[in-house]
């Protein structure tokens, strides 16, 4: 069974080096957050192209745009604002929410909308706490009691847009603080007898159930984001879609008594501003079909709000899926997954075609390796999401790219090496030896250093040959080339020059020290104690090796040195072998 693991594993070597590498880097750049505004964008996209929605059947918005605010004034006064709500609860809404700011009296009528904050219990108004973004608080409205007063705030994230809904926040005291959108969907759910239950608690988070959908508090990591503040009880906004989603009459047209008949009955009623000129906007993932994200639609905050409270009404009523996230995990299973697809198909793709790297290969390459599959990753991970699952796609998509890239990169290295090594002995061949060589002469001439060469010669090989036959040739072949590479330094250079010959170049080596690495040479070549009964000068394996020193100069050519290693080993085979001559 290991036998065919080993086998397994070295048939796709190529992928077992250059995936774990190629996702360790993805993974690493991934907590670093440089992917964040690439997963960012897939979700935006996501978003966007979503099959379209059905207008809000529960929420409808009054609106206050540059029309109305010239006829009024901004602020519009009290006595419009009061009248307003009045018409409105005529026609008997489940809740109103007013998400205007109206922390001063704002004259004529701040008698009369006082009484109206006072006396409508499902009336409910706003303030804005202190957050990450702002120091500065909006204290609620005059008259309005504490119990029916939420908070405004809207998590913003690095880019600008708005992905999370803040639910609740904790105040200072310890008391929990719903967001306007949290209250209006709770009071509204409240009339079909349905309540938050606690389903698990810790001292960090919550899991809410609510009708149908539980609520899973969002945590600083979630989907594609990085250490993202996740302060308060945050979850991920799923849009119901822009303003067109919602049904909206014009402030100027309630007043007016152009209401339509039974508008608000039985539903949520938001009152709030789109006037450009209130600057209340936020940008949203839904852009005007820009592939990349960079043309966001922008929203006017009680849009947001009407966003929020209809995720939250749809997933009680409904079960319509919040947005999820898988566990880190699973997460990290899943860039490692596409890691090794894109290494697998680029391996099987190269074991297919021509070695030759060319830009018709690369091309192919990035067909079949790359963008095939990161079209179906991104196909599964929208499939997952309309179904409520945000999985990550930039991230993966970089290991598929870095691990199909990387494994043409390791094969043409490997191509390299091999061409450069002796198959048996596994230390460099001739070829390698011979550019080798002529550089580090080029060099050393240029530096005007020595350059030393020993010559190697296995004595008396043919015998062994002979006596223990060739697989024992070759195995003590072997041995001698791997005891010469263990027995020089890192920059010296060690080839099998052929047959039984092997050659050592030692660069900024003067002869005395090339000498006597020559003798430590012999000395552990005689230590690995390999018998050879035919051998006339030891009944174990020796070496004979010629050595040869110069300083290369413009007049003496590479080869003479070569000649004279070989005049020196000759030498050391006449004085009787298993010795090293130094010329």
């Amino acid at each position: 069974m290991w036998s065919t693991i080993k086998k397994t594993l070295e048939q796709w070597r190529g992928i077992v080096i250059t995936v774990p590498p190629m996702v360790a880097l993805t993974i690493a750049g991934s907590v670093a957050g440089l992917f964040q505004m690439g997963e960012m964008r897939a979700f935006d996209y996501f978003i966007s192209r979503r099959p379209e929605e059905s207008s809000s059947s529960r929420i409808v918005i009054v609106t206050i745009d540059e029309p109305d605010l010239h006829n009024y004034n901004f602020p519009i006064p009290d006595h419009q604002l009061a009248q307003a709500i009045e018409i409105i609860k005529k026609q008997q809404p489940r809740v109103i929410g007013l998400d205007i700011y109206r922390d001063m009296p704002v004259e004529p009528g701040t008698e009369e909308l006082s009484k109206v904050f006072r006396e409508t219990n499902n009336l409910i108004g706003i303030e804005k706490a202190t957050d990450q973004f702002t120091a500065k608080s909006v204290n609620p409205p005059h008259s309005m009691p504490a119990d029916r007063v939420a908070i405004s705030n809207i998590v913003v994230d690095p880019d600008g847009k708005v992905r999370r809904a803040l639910l609740s926040i904790e105040r200072e005291n310890g008391d929990i603080q719903l967001g306007i959108a949290t209250e209006l969907a709770l009071i509204y759910l409240a009339q079909d007898n349905i309540f938050p239950e606690t389903v698990k608690a810790d001292n960090s988070s919550s899991i809410i159930q609510l009708g149908k959908t539980q609520i899973t508090p969002f945590r600083s990591d979630d989907g594609g984001y990085v250490n993202a503040d996740n302060g308060g009880y945050q979850i991920l906004l799923n849009y119901r879609g822009g303003e067109d989603k919602f049904p909206t009459v014009s402030f100027t047209d309630v007043l007016e008594g152009k209401l339509p008949r039974d508008w608000a009955k039985n539903r949520i009623v938001l009152i709030g501003s789109k006037a450009e000129s209130l600057n209340d906007k936020f940008y949203t993932p839904y852009n005007n079909k820009d592939l990349f994200g960079n043309n966001p639609i922008i929203m006017a905050g009680v849009f947001i709000h009407a966003n929020m409270a209809n995720q939250l009404l749809d997933a009680a009523l409904e079960g319509r899926p919040l947005i999820r996230v898988v566990a880190e995990p699973l997460e990290t299973l899943w860039v490692i997954f596409w890691g090794l697809v894109g290494a697998s198909i680029s391996w099987l793709f190269f074991e297919q075609k021509s070695l030759n790297f060319n830009v018709a290969l690369l091309g192919n390459l990035l067909i079949v390796s790359i963008i095939l599959p990161s079209g179906i990753l991104v196909g599964i991970s929208y499939l997952a999401f309309v179904q409520g699952w945000w999985i990550p796609v930039f991230t993966p998509f970089i290991a598929l790219t870095l691990s199909a890239l990387a494994l043409p990169s390791y094969k043409n290295y490997e191509l390299k090496r091999i061409a450069c090594l002796d198959g048996l002995t596994q230390i460099a061949n001739r070829r390698h030896f011979d550019q080798y060589y002529e550089q580090v002469w080029e060099r050393l001439k240029a530096a005007q250093q020595p350059l030393s060469v020993i010559l190697c010669d296995i004595d008396y090989f043919k015998f062994y040959n002979d006596q223990y036959g060739h697989q024992a040739g070759d195995r003590c072949l072997q041995q001698v080339a791997q005891t010469l590479a263990k027995a020089v330094r890192s920059t010296d250079f060690v080839a099998r020059y052929g047959g039984e010959e092997f050659i050592i170049v030692l660069p900024s080596t003067d002869g005395e020290t090339a000498y006597k690495i020559g003798q430590r040479i012999c000395s552990q070549v005689r230590s690995l104690q390999i018998p050879h009964s035919k051998s006339r000068v030891s009944h174990i394996v020796t070496l004979s090796c010629g050595v040869a020193t110069l300083i290369p100069d413009t007049v003496s050519s590479s080869g003479i040195l070569i000649a004279t290693a070989d005049s020196a080993l000759y030498e050391a085979k006449e004085k009787g072998r298993n010795g090293v001559v130094l010329k």
